[in-house]
């Protein structure tokens, strides 16, 4: 199963692929590949929509981090909508507040809280 299920254009020459699996170090080569494909394929910006994912790892945070300085050199611009909290507070931590297209709190992903196991 491809990592990237579609790539759906957006007016104004830009490029829009969901993420179908979570960024981990388990699909970061595949989406890593493919992301690099399509930056290199197409001209202006790509919107990576991740509200059907999530980052999950340090290989899946290198993942985005590496794609959006890899469109940059290619004068292309990514940025991530539909990101759930913890990727969102990710992406603030790591300094890379400008690869977010801010939505409302209402249009933001809701992931359950982790339930801690009981002291015992």
């Amino acid at each position: 199963m491809s990592s990237i299920a579609s790539l759906v254009p957006v007016g104004g020459g830009s490029s829009r692929v969901r993420v179908q699996v979570p960024l981990s170090r388990a699909t970061a080569p595949d989406v890593r590949d493919e992301l690099a494909s399509l930056i290199r394929s197409g001209e202006g910006p790509i919107l990576l929509d991740m509200s059907a994912s999530g980052v999950l790892d340090p290989a899946g945070m290198a993942t985005l981090v590496a794609a959006h300085v890899r469109a940059a050199e290619h004068g292309r611009r990514l940025r991530v909508v539909g990101v759930d909290e913890r990727t969102r507070r990710l992406l603030l931590r790591a300094g890379r507040r400008r690869i977010i297209l801010e939505q409302t709190a209402a249009e933001r992903p809701v992931v359950p809280a982790r339930r801690r196991a009981a002291a015992v």
